[in-house]
């Protein structure tokens, strides 16, 4: 999963924490700003094999997590810069990365031995362990588009 479609989900998912469903969501931001039809398919794609192929439950996980909140140990912080840390927690919030998808990333991003890695550094990150997460009802396949190609 390329980093533009983790950009594209965020995206999305902030809209849905706003109470929208996802029909009703204006796409022309995207276009915008320069996304493909492509790249925006490809995010639609892993919302509905990700989160349900309902508006209620993919809205159900934009919504802000409750409960406690991950403190980041002084080591990740070093290899963190703090706008990756709040990038981290955002994704979190919106429902894109669970607890255990934060530790992956945390573990990688130290695995590459490099301090204060920027946001788009981490959002390389993001995407691989977004791309490798097993969905649910998966049968271990990913359907993956190229950048031509659309979901209709």
């Amino acid at each position: 999963m390329k980093e533009r479609v983790v950009e594209i989900l965020v995206f999305l998912m902030t809209e849905l924490r706003d109470d929208k469903q996802l029909h009703d969501i204006d796409l022309a931001p995207l276009r915008d700003r320069g996304y493909t039809t492509s790249e925006i398919s490809a995010a639609f794609s892993w919302l509905y094999e990700t989160m349900g192929a309902g508006d209620a439950e993919a809205t159900s996980h934009a919504r802000a997590a409750r409960g406690s909140r991950r403190i980041f140990h002084e080591v990740e912080r070093s290899v963190l810069s703090r706008e990756a840390q709040g990038y981290l927690i955002q994704l979190a919030e919106l429902g894109l990365l669970d607890d255990r998808d934060i530790e992956t990333v945390i573990e990688r991003a130290i695995g590459t031995g490099y301090a204060g890695l920027s946001v788009q550094e981490v959002k390389e990150i993001v995407a691989a362990v977004l791309s490798s997460r097993e969905r649910p009802g998966s049968t271990g396949g990913h359907s993956m588009l190229n950048n031509e190609d659309t979901i209709h």
